[in-house]
């Protein structure tokens, strides 16, 4: 084994950036999505970004952290 894969084993690197790679493709979705609704319905984006709506991208994250986990299950 070459300082390659005793690296890629010690850590498990392999997971690790599949799952970030994962997590941020769909939580780019899940945003992309949330933002173009909000837009039309009429909701001002401005007003969208704001501290009012950081509910909303609380709830995102959790969800995409959810969403990540069970395509990593498979």
């Amino acid at each position: 084994m070459n300082i390659y894969q005793k690296t890629m084993n010690l850590f498990n690197l392999k997971t690790k950036a599949s799952w970030i790679g994962w997590f941020v493709t769909v939580h780019l979705i899940l945003t992309l999505s949330i933002t173009l609704t909000m837009i039309v319905i009429g909701i001002n984006p401005t007003l969208m970004m704001s501290v009012i709506s950081a509910p909303i991208w609380i709830a995102t994250v959790l969800i995409s952290k959810y969403v990540t986990d069970r395509i990593m299950e498979e």
